[in-house]
């Protein structure tokens, strides 16, 4: 099983970002869950990349080749693909996932995030959505996909598109657990 990671390429101001990160980490590994993420050695995304490879766990990273010749690129990592543009990185990172996690992170993990979110809706993306709310992070997100669903932008049903968990042991039970998810849902993408 490939898991997508979304998180950071910086560590934020809270200590608990950075050691939920690698006990994530080794969570999956556990598991035999591959990581797939953007490809960086920098922030949240250099410690799930190297926290899983301490533990043999197969890392697959994905960077635009601009990234790549900022020398931001992760070199210990098990595979790496390098692609034009940020919307081919994230379209491949979520082609090859059979579940995406989003830990904290700035614009573009909300980007990555909410692009899964939008292809879940669509039926483009039918896998499990677990969005880790560390110490409150994605508190004023998750009201705002509620408060979609309260407005009349997303149908109640929707709500199964993400499951929130508040800490990285839960996790990989959410992942287990998480609502089917299919194609057919695309009919009921508009109200």
């Amino acid at each position: 099983m490939n898991v997508a990671i979304y998180c950071g390429s910086s560590f934020g101001n809270n200590k608990i970002y950075e050691e939920s990160t690698k006990i994530l980490a080794k969570k999956l590994a556990l598991k035999n869950y591959n990581i797939v993420y953007g490809g960086s050695e920098q922030g949240l995304m250099g410690i799930i990349s190297n926290e899983s490879l301490k533990y043999n766990n197969k890392v697959i990273g994905v960077i635009t080749f601009d990234l790549a010749q900022k020398e931001l690129e992760n070199k210990n990592i098990t595979e790496i693909y390098r692609v034009n543009t940020i919307d081919e990185r994230k379209e491949k990172m979520a082609m090859m996932a059979d579940a995406a996690v989003a830990l904290p992170g700035g614009c573009g993990t909300l980007e990555e995030l909410l692009d899964v979110i939008t292809w879940k809706q669509l039926g483009i993306f039918t896998k499990p959505i677990i969005i880790v709310n560390i110490d409150g992070y994605y508190d004023s997100l998750i009201d705002m996909l509620h408060r979609a669903v309260e407005e009349n932008f997303m149908r109640e049903l929707h709500k199964d598109i993400w499951t929130v968990v508040g800490s990285v042991e839960e996790v990989v039970d959410a992942i287990r657990i998480s609502p089917k998810w299919d194609k057919s849902v695309r009919k009921f993408a508009a109200l």
